[in-house]
């Protein structure tokens, strides 16, 4: 059964395509059977790529699973319906043999709900049909005998209730869609012309106080622009000058030094120094304690050398590492 070219087709997949599962919910409220049943149709798909259909009678699920055609527009374009929603049940409860398009269904119903579906490719044997049989819980004495296939016609309408989302997609038929379509391009073309037009005006506004203003910040962009200038300059000559600068490392040496010490020689390696000193003090470890709280100066190794001369030995820290106020003092 074919629609028009919007895509409102509805295709009929055969039972022998079809597996079939069937979920009782009826001891779940009405209002939580809905997602329970996503819930088994999730658990009961026999793979990610299978397609589903889902009818309901009260609160039991009935389950259809198949795998998607190879043509490319039957999975997007193509509404499914299994067969055996398209026979009419039966007027009491009981097994039943129908001859189908391709093949044979045997069903079982119980208080008009179907129990259990079996299909076979040709007509079921008599150790088959008793295998269907006893599958229902009736007793196999009494039924020995493959029954007389039914052929039913095709239903204009399912035995079973459809799912929410079955339900909208069939109330969209080829007449209706088209119409809407038409109504959300019209209301989508009036909504453009509007908006170009609000945009335009909008447009005109803007470019006439984007001039004004132009016109009045001018000088002041062109003097904010020459203060950054100035403080990128300042902050660049700022950068080049160094809390561990050599002749301010030298006079602050000479000043920690004891009375009577004499700066003799400087080397300096990244940040390592090493300085020579005369001096009247021996004991090496007065030297320590001069230099105990500099910043800069407190990790000092002394070791004496002769006539008089101590070798002092400083690890000095990375700038990164100096407090605010030893930086600031490497500036001044």
């Amino acid at each position: 059964m074919r629609g028009g070219p919007l895509g409102g087709q509805q295709w009929i997949v055969g039972r022998g395509e079809c597996q079939y599962r069937r979920e009782d919910l009826q001891a779940l409220p009405a209002r939580k059977r809905l997602q329970a049943g996503k819930l088994a149709e999730a658990r009961h798909k026999p793979s990610p790529s299978a397609l589903s259909y889902v009818a309901w009678t009260g609160g039991i699920a009935h389950f259809w699973f198949w795998m998607a055609p190879g043509e490319s527009d039957a999975a997007g374009e193509r509404r499914w319906i299994p067969e055996s929603l398209l026979l009419a049940p039966p007027a009491a409860d009981g097994v039943r043999l129908l001859r189908l398009a391709k093949g044979y269904e045997a069903q079982s119903w119980r208080n008009g709900m179907l129990v259990s579906s079996q299909w076979w490719e040709q007509l079921p044997t008599g150790e088959a049909w008793l295998r269907f049989v006893r599958s229902t819980g009736l007793d196999p004495a009494a039924l020995q005998e493959v029954p007389e296939p039914l052929s039913l016609p095709w239903s204009s309408r399912p035995w079973g209730e459809m799912g929410r989302a079955q339900r909208l997609m069939a109330l969209f038929d080829e007449k209706t869609a088209w119409l809407l379509l038409f109504a959300a391009l019209a209301a989508g073309l009036a909504w453009q012309v509007s908006a170009l037009l609000r945009w335009q005006l909008a447009s005109d506004q803007l470019s006439v106080r984007v001039e004004r203003l132009r016109t009045e910040v001018g000088p002041l962009l062109a003097a904010r622009e020459r203060a950054e200038q100035a403080q990128a300059d300042l902050e660049h000559l700022a950068a080049l000058r160094t809390p561990n600068d050599d002749y301010v490392l030298m006079a602050e040496v000479a000043a920690h030094l004891p009375d009577g010490s004499t700066l003799r020689t400087w080397r300096r390696e990244a940040d390592k120094l090493q300085a020579t000193v005369h001096s009247s003090e021996t004991d090496p470890r007065a030297f320590v304690l001069a230099f105990e709280g500099d910043a800069r100066l407190s990790d000092v190794a002394v070791r004496p050398l002769l006539n008089g001369a101590m070798q002092l030995a400083f690890e000095l820290p990375a700038v990164s590492e100096l407090a605010p106020e030893a930086k600031e003092e490497g500036h001044e």
